[in-house]
């Protein structure tokens, strides 16, 4: 019982998060931070949880790369998400991988995997609400379908630009901008 409220207050969350962000309402204060320290400890977080289901889990950030503007909260939880869907579709003994880079648009953040990658049908939808790819597929298996799409609301309250695409050598990789 304790596991399902627990679920439950998690998938409440997540719904009232998605409507403040469609509301517009979301307050994103964005101060100078460490991206690298971010994503640090995002990666030591799915540290048990990669090691227990045989994934190797590294991450590459550029030298300078900080500091960011940004909320560490909101882009932790955007890391969060990805790394969790990264990890969820990964077979055994395979890899995920967080980097991170300067760009002539900001900073780029890019998590990739060695997973089957996205079917060419779910690729145009895998940012929408409550979207979960295989229509047979149980909450069990995958979530609610709320991960990409917080995710990709919260890089929009950032200003910033979110995509997902198949890597040539196979494999997901989502990526972000953030001015």
């Amino acid at each position: 019982i304790r596991a399902d409220v627990m679920g439950l207050n998690r998938l409440i969350d997540d719904l009232f998060e998605l409507a403040q962000l469609d509301a517009g309402g979301l307050s994103v204060e964005k101060e100078l931070g460490s991206l690298a320290d971010l994503i640090s400890d995002t990666l030591e977080s799915f540290k048990p949880l990669a090691e227990r289901r045989q994934i190797t889990l590294r991450g590459e950030v550029a030298s300078d790369v900080d500091p960011v503007r940004m909320s560490a909260a909101k882009i932790g939880r955007v890391l969060n998400n990805l790394v969790a869907n990264a990890l969820h579709h990964t077979p055994a003994e395979g890899w995920v991988t967080i980097a991170a880079r300067r760009t002539k648009q900001g900073v780029e953040v890019t998590v990739a995997d060695s997973g089957p990658g996205f079917s060419q049908a779910d690729l145009p939808r895998v940012f929408e609400r409550f979207y979960r790819g295989e229509a047979a597929r149980s909450r069990d298996k995958g979530g609610a379908g709320l991960g990409l799409a917080i995710a990709a609301g919260l890089v929009e309250a950032h200003e910033g630009r979110i995509k997902a695409e198949n890597r040539s050598e196979g494999g997901a990789q989502v990526s972000f901008v953030l001015p």
